[in-house]
Parts: C-alpha cells; sequence; structure tokens
C-alpha cells in the first residue's frame, strides 16, 4: 500500500489456471474491449468479451470452479460464454457495495476496467493510522474481489483483451515491448524487472510516476 490511496490492478493470467502474477499489480485498465482474433471469429465484440473461440478450455475450467464455490452470479455471466460490458458494469457495482458493507464512503471508491480501483483513505490521519487503514483495505479488497467471483470474471475478460488469440504468447513481454516503445523504461527492461516493480510498486508503477498524467496514460494504454 503507497501513497495517499489504496490501489488494485489486476495482474497479467495465467491462462491455463487463471491464478494472478502478484496481487498488488497495476495492470490492466485498458478502456474497451479487445480486437478480433483474426481468423474471422471476433474474441473481442462490440458489447464484450467472448470466450468460446479461443478460450474454451478456460471458460470450461472457470465454469466448475465457480459453481463449486457456490458463485451462482458469475456463473450466470460465464453461461453463454460472453462477458458483456453491461455485466462487467454490475460487476463494479457489487464489488462497490461489498467495500459499502465494510464501511468505506461510496465516493471515496473509483473503479475503472477489469479490476482496476482505488480507495481514497479519510482526510487528517497519520501516518501510524495511514498504515494500519492500507492493511484494512487490502483485506477487505480481497474479500470483495473473491465474493460472486468477480475476479474470475475480471482475470477471463483481460486474458481475451491482452492475447485474442490465446496463442500462448507471454503476455508481460507484449507489456513490457510497449513501455519500452513509450519510453517508460530503458531498452534493458525485462520481464524480470516488470515483475519486480508490480509486485513491490517500484518503477512504472510508483506512485511518483503515476502522478504524471501523461505517464500513467501510457502506462495503462500498453495493458
Amino acid at each position: 500500500m503507497k501513497g495517499e490511496r489504496a490501489e488494485r490492478r489486476l495482474a497479467a493470467v495465467t491462462l491455463t489456471t487463471l491464478c494472478v502474477v502478484g496481487m498488488a499489480c497495476m495492470l490492466a485498465g485498458c478502456a474497451g474491449p479487445a480486437t478480433n482474433a483474426g481468423d474471422g471469429s471476433a474474441a473481442g465484440t462490440a458489447d464484450g468479451y467472448d470466450l468460446n473461440a479461443h478460450y474454451s478450455a478456460e471458460l470450461k475450467q472457470a465454469r466448475a470452479q465457480l459453481k463449486e464455490q457456490g458463485d451462482g452470479f458469475a456463473v450466470g455471466i460465464l453461461e453463454d460464454g460472453v462477458i458483456t460490458q453491461a455485466e462487467l458494469a454490475e460487476v463494479n457495482d457489487r464489488i462497490v457495495q461489498c467495500l459499502t458493507d465494510y464501511g468505506y464512503a461510496k465516493d471515496a471508491i473509483d473503479m475503472g476496467e477489469l479490476g482496476s480501483m482505488s480507495v481514497h483513505p479519510p482526510s487528517g490521519m497519520t501516518q501510524e493510522e495511514s498504515s494500519a487503514w492500507g492493511g484494512s483495505v487490502n483485506q477487505d479488497l480481497q474479500t470483495c474481489e473473491t465474493r460472486d467471483g468477480a475476479r474470475t470474471i475480471w482475470q477471463l475478460a483481460s486474458a481475451v483483451q491482452a492475447n485474442p488469440n490465446n496463442d500462448g504468447a507471454d503476455i508481460r513481454q507484449t507489456i513490457v515491448d510497449c513501455y519500452v516503445r513509450e519510453g517508460l523504461v530503458e531498452q534493458s527492461y525485462t520481464v524480470d524487472d516488470y515483475d519486480r516493480d508490480s509486485r513491490e510498486g517500484t518503477g512504472p508503477f510508483s506512485e511518483a510516476r503515476r502522478a504524471d498524467t501523461g505517464y500513467r496514460q501510457k502506462l495503462e494504454a500498453c495493458g
């Protein structure tokens, strides 16, 4: 937890297991659906993310896991294999409601795309109080992300967005290449550097750099 607010972004998805690489990664956040898959079947549609063509195995696995966990809401979203923008908006609404149930003010919660969010702390906190608050909000965020299967829905949509063809490409390398191309990091920057910085909130993920609007927009545009 760094800076003046708690901020969470989904990390790259390991497609076969639907796990998150580094829960504090400030990734995702790109607006809009993924582009066409390139073989005549659209992975990203005008209204959402179609998992049926290239993510059928991941879709089947997610459905089974969610049913076992009793997450009927998320199972319903995945019933037709398409995650729509309206469904994603409902997921966000449920996250906000979950956080307000924990006592956070609704106007202190900012929801972005595919799991990106920030929670602003009450004003006037001491450093010690701010640290304690940060630990508490992090736990509550994790609880709310798993409620109703929200994290799984975000992960699946993020996977389609980043790799429509599900061709086994390392999404992290694609993002690093974009960072280099945009001048956000040095040419020598590697996937290992990315993993470290996204986990620790350093490098391109530091609050100091993200305070610059132009820098932050380029960062988020890369993935």
